[in-house]
């Protein structure tokens, strides 16, 4: 039982990567993953599945936009990509995915990317709409 035990925590571990998720949101639930490594010549993802709640919508227009700190070693290309449903809002079960590599001359090593991901949603019975920042920092490492 206790090596049961112990490969479920072993494997939780593993699989949990660099995940994150948000519930600051009341409307709008994320939850993101971001890459574990990165190599100097790699592009990898960034990638935000969107939950909202029922009479919830995710706009496309304005287009999402991922806003990294001034000072970070990362960079991004700025496109999201993304599928619509058939009334142009974000189809949620789909996510919405951004590619981001290391700058040149970054060090071997741990670093933090930190930024936000700002977006709008509205409420289809109500009929407001809102545009929410949703902050992250996590921790990627630079390997050869």
């Amino acid at each position: 039982m206790k090596i049961l035990l112990y490969v479920f925590i072993i494997f939780a571990v593993i699989t949990s990567g660099n995940k994150k998720n948000f519930t600051e949101n009341e409307h709008v639930k994320i939850e993101a993953q971001f890459p574990e490594k990165l190599t100097p010549s790699k592009t990898g993802a960034i990638v935000f599945s969107f939950a909202p709640n029922s009479g919830i919508h995710v706009n496309t227009a304005p287009m999402f936009e991922l806003v990294l700190d001034k000072k970070s070693l990362f960079e991004t290309d700025g496109i999201p990509r993304f599928q619509k449903n058939d009334k142009g809002y974000l189809a949620a079960e789909k996510p919405v995915e951004f590619s981001v590599k290391v700058k040149k001359g970054t060090a071997i090593g741990k670093h933090h990317l930190k930024g936000s991901l700002r977006y709008f949603f509205c409420s289809d019975k109500d009929g407001w709409c809102n545009r929410y920042s949703q902050p992250f920092d996590v921790t990627i490492e630079l390997t050869k």
